[in-house]
């Protein structure tokens, strides 16, 4: 039976009424309305002005992705055209670091004048007529940003293609951008879709369709940040349809993000310092054995096996359907990933768990104020939690509290049974502690007489350095008011940063 359907009239003349039909999973909504819809990750953090800055200045900003220009923004435009050519332009930009350039157009001139589609991610067309193919059907294109990366597939390209799966009619085909990666991709997630639905266009090539054409008019691109939050459904929901594996928990594991690993392959930093990072790995150990549970096996994940090959598409999804968390430093690898996370969640304890580690106003040099995973992912059901970098954390070496993580973990995993039994054995050794130091302190008092004579010796001696320490004090006060007057600009620089992106897309539409 249908458990949701979600209908949105089109905005712009012209485009189509969408209506959903969820049947296989929990509708995002209904999964955890406590926290719907999503604003913040929780962040685990002894400072409580740090808790509250960073609900306040992220909060807002993914309240405006969530209702941006239109407080009802679910999906984008799905405009329909008739005997229309299409094509996908190679650009004059690096192919990691552009927007998308499609052209959408009527061949037959009116008045001498080409009628082409406008919009985001959409360019009037180049002189091509030579290069034509035709053909005849229906069909669906979509293209965006960063072709051929894997995490701007899953989060920027993949929920439109779904969408628009889902909504149009079974025997449309789609054209969309050809590239080793989204074969990959694809082809994995549904091969017949693949085999039979999809013609993978290279650059430059014109098609001309002698029947319907569709495309995604979006309101800014990458368009699926923006909205919230039913447009996600379709995807989740063709993923389970395709991969409907569900693991026991006593085969669930977390999944550890090593950024790196042993080959060094890595481009952009953030790698956890070794220590820190073994340390990390011991307390999440210890954290799954006192709370409890069913499996305490934890899988390490650097894209690579042991042999230092990247891990296919297949292997990947084998590592992270089986997660109940996943933890680390941010990177690309919760950006794709997350693709592979349980979709079948139906309640807020279901959902799997993040932890991820990212920059605060101490150091937003590492990479930007908060950068996560959180605004790009925030549509797939996650029970989301967030630790900041301590201070001494550079752009190549990072670091986090280890305390906060014991705190992020009891929050996480706890129970009130497990908590209170750890409250108990620590009260008990502490216990332990004064029994054994009481026969010291009898044996102690002896040596009292003979030891003040020596401490009024070197009370002198211990003046100089009392003084030095105090100096030394005052200028890492000083050093630290520094520090966060440097984060105070930053932050103005990043929220200014977020409105000019929000204004040029408000201008683009």
């Amino acid at each position: 039976a249908k458990r949701h359907a979600f209908r949105q009239l089109g905005r712009k003349e012209g485009s189509m009424d969408i209506q959903l039909e969820i049947e296989t999973i929990t509708p995002y909504a209904d999964i955890c309305p406590a926290e719907y819809p999503p604003t913040h990750a929780i962040l685990h953090d002894k400072r409580d002005h740090e808790v509250s800055y960073y609900n306040a200045t992220y909060g807002d900003f993914v309240n405006r992705l969530n209702y941006f220009m239109d407080k009802n923004y679910e999906f984008p435009d799905i405009m329909e055209y008739t005997n229309y050519r299409y094509a996908v332009w190679n650009p004059e930009l690096s192919v990691e670091a552009k927007e998308a350039e499609t052209s959408a157009w009527n061949p037959s001139k009116v008045n001498g004048t080409t009628s082409y589609v406008e919009g985001n991610g959409f360019i009037p067309p180049r002189a091509k007529d030579g290069n034509v193919i035709h053909i005849e059907g229906n069909y669906a294109a979509f293209n965006s940003w960063f072709p051929g990366n894997f995490g701007h597939f899953a989060h920027d390209w993949l929920p439109s293609i779904a969408l628009m799966r889902h909504i149009l009619p079974d025997d449309t085909k789609f054209l969309l951008l050809d590239n080793k990666m989204s074969r990959k991709f694809i082809e994995f997630l549904d091969r017949d879709f693949n085999d039979n639905r999809v013609i993978w266009v290279p650059y430059d090539q014109v098609y001309e369709i002698h029947g319907k054409l569709w495309v995604n008019l979006p309101l800014g691109v990458p368009d699926p940040l923006l909205g919230c939050c039913s447009g996600w459904d379709p995807m989740r929901q063709w993923i389970a349809e395709k991969h409907p594996y569900q693991a026991p928990d006593d085969e669930k594991h977390v999944v550890w993000y090593s950024r790196g690993g042993d080959d060094g392959d890595t481009r952009h930093g953030r790698v956890m310092e070794k220590d820190n990072e073994n340390a990390t790995l011991t307390i999440i150990r210890e954290k799954l054995v006192q709370h409890q549970k069913p499996s305490t096996k934890i899988v390490i994940f650097n894209g690579h096996d042991e042999d230092g090959n990247t891990l296919s598409i297949e292997q990947q999804f084998n590592i992270f359907r089986k997660a109940h968390a996943f933890i680390g430093p941010h990177g690309s690898g919760f950006g794709g990933n997350y693709l592979w996370l349980d979709p079948f969640a139906s309640s807020c304890k279901e959902r799997t768990q993040i932890l991820e580690f990212m920059p605060g106003p101490e150091n937003p040099e590492i990479h930007a104020l908060y950068a996560s995973y959180y605004g790009n992912i925030r549509k797939w059901p996650l029970d989301y939690h967030n630790l900041l970098y301590t201070k001494k954390s550079t752009y190549t070496t990072t670091f986090i509290d280890l305390e906060s993580l014991k705190d992020a973990l009891d929050a996480m995993w706890g129970t009130p049974e497990t908590l209170n039994q750890a409250k108990t054995t620590t009260e008990d050794g502490a216990t332990a502690t004064k029994e054994e130091e009481a026969p010291k302190q009898e044996e102690g008092e002896k040596d009292t007489d003979a030891a003040t004579t020596e401490e009024q010796k070197s009370e002198q001696e211990e003046k100089e350095p009392a003084a030095a320490e105090k100096k030394q004090s005052v200028e890492g006060m000083a050093d630290l008011a520094k520090k966060q007057q440097q984060a105070m600009e930053a932050l103005v620089a990043a929220k200014q940063h977020i409105d000019d992106l929000l204004a040029s897309m408000t201008t683009k539409s």
